[in-house]
């Protein structure tokens, strides 16, 4: 036994010195014990390469996690800016529903307009600007995250928020509670369908007009903008947004009021 143990010794440093590998033990099925070996190696990458595949891929830092809500609800205000001489300050409620990917809002808003020393003056003459009177406004709007991450604010005794920049667009709907008077409930049904107001909406509409203003015919009107979201560690948030009128419906509708801006902040908790 140890004659053959020195023998096998004697070999393995001859070959070693040879710049021979000794050969791999097999086991008891006959294949080789590096064949595991073998099998992994195509399995394995670098570590720059694994680096640059995770570039891109990582844990967001949550302040407040919204995604994981189920409702939201908020107060808003808005102040329109439509390029003619009157007032116009909007005020309603907002419901959200969040989801993974994105936001889905429905607004409910009174509008009310009002005149300005200029549109007063311009009554006395026989110009008049296109406008929309006082009226209902109902909105449903999709927001999709773009970034977000927690952010401290001034000053710096204030709690961090979790802040999400969103891209929105909806429709606007706009509803004249006054301009169905009289008509059947047929009428109706099928006025409100339509991109314009009827003859008989305006007519019953520009009893409530302000004295300088032309009635804007249209019923409805794509809105698009970015805003941010501001949360809370205890779930209140607030949201200021600034939406724009995109003209792409204006000969369906036959706006006269192409471009125009709404500036709204909202505040509300979510649940």
């Amino acid at each position: 036994m140890i004659p053959s143990l020195t023998v096998a010794l004697l070999l393995g440093v001859a070959r070693a010195e040879d710049g021979e590998s000794p050969p791999a033990e097999t086991s008891e099925t006959g294949e080789a014990e590096g064949s595991e070996e073998d099998v992994l190696s195509r399995h394995r990458a670098p570590f720059d390469v694994l680096v640059e595949q995770a570039i891109g891929t990582t844990s967001v830092p949550v302040e407040y996690n919204w995604r994981r809500t189920k409702v939201q609800v908020a107060a808003t205000g808005n102040h329109y800016f439509e390029l003619n001489n009157f007032n116009t300050l909007r005020a309603g409620g907002m419901v959200r529903l969040p989801s993974d990917s994105m936001i889905f809002e429905v607004h409910v808003s009174r509008v009310w307009v009002w005149d300005t020393p200029s549109s007063e003056l311009l009554a006395f003459t026989p110009y008049r600007q296109p406008g929309r009177p006082s009226r209902m406004e109902l909105d449903v709007t999709v927001g999709v995250p773009l970034a977000e991450g927690v952010v401290t604010v001034f000053p710096r005794w204030f709690p961090a928020v979790q802040m999400v920049l969103n891209a929105y667009g909806g429709l606007r709907y706009l509803l004249y509670p006054s301009g169905f008077s009289g008509m059947r409930v047929r009428d109706i049904g099928s006025a409100v369908l339509t991109p314009t107001l009827s003859a008989t909406e305006l007519a019953n509409i520009d009893e409530t007009r302000l004295d300088a203003m032309q009635i804007d015919p249209a019923r409805y009107g794509l809105m698009a903008g970015m805003g941010n979201d501001f949360y809370f560690r205890q779930g209140v948030f607030i949201s200021p947004r600034a939406m724009f009128a995109l003209p792409i419906l204006a000969p369906a509708t036959e706006t006269n009021l192409l471009f125009w801006a709404d500036f709204s902040l909202a505040v509300g908790v979510a649940f």
